[in-house]
């Protein structure tokens, strides 16, 4: 029986040591153009800010507008990608903010970088609905 018990134990810590080393070797790739655009356009994309905590909608048209529901108050906007690969969104007339969406195992982010040159988690995508939900 001892020696069963320790095999169980021994077994359980291997299969949680793979877990570890497996997410371990997720890394963080930043998505190409082609690829932000297939993940987006024509999409109702749930985002959470991490740094403010908000959840907000918002559907990327294929002609480059979006429209956005955000604490219960829509916003409409437009959106491209630059050269660089990056989002780029201008909201209610203001200037673009251009920012990296990257993969990171099948999770979603978007990522700006800092003061110190390192780069800075800002938006989790939570989920990718076909179509416009935000209407």
């Amino acid at each position: 029986m001892r020696g069963l018990k320790w095999a169980a134990i021994a077994m359980a810590s291997m299969a949680l040591l793979g877990c570890q080393v497996k997410q371990e070797k997720e890394t963080l790739e930043q998505l190409t153009g082609a690829e932000v655009q297939a993940l987006f356009v024509g999409q109702t994309v749930e985002s959470f800010n991490v740094i403010s905590g908000a959840t907000s909608f918002s559907y990327y048209a294929p002609d480059g507008s979006v429209e956005q529901e955000r604490y219960w108050e829509k916003r409409a906007g437009v959106w491209r990608i630059n050269d660089k690969s990056e989002m780029c969104m201008s909201m209610e007339g203001k200037s673009y903010r251009c920012r990296g969406i990257y993969r990171k195992g099948n999770k979603y982010y978007k990522y700006r970088v800092g003061k110190n040159g390192e780069l800075e988690k800002v938006i989790r995508y939570r989920q990718f609905i076909t179509g416009n939900v935000v209407k």
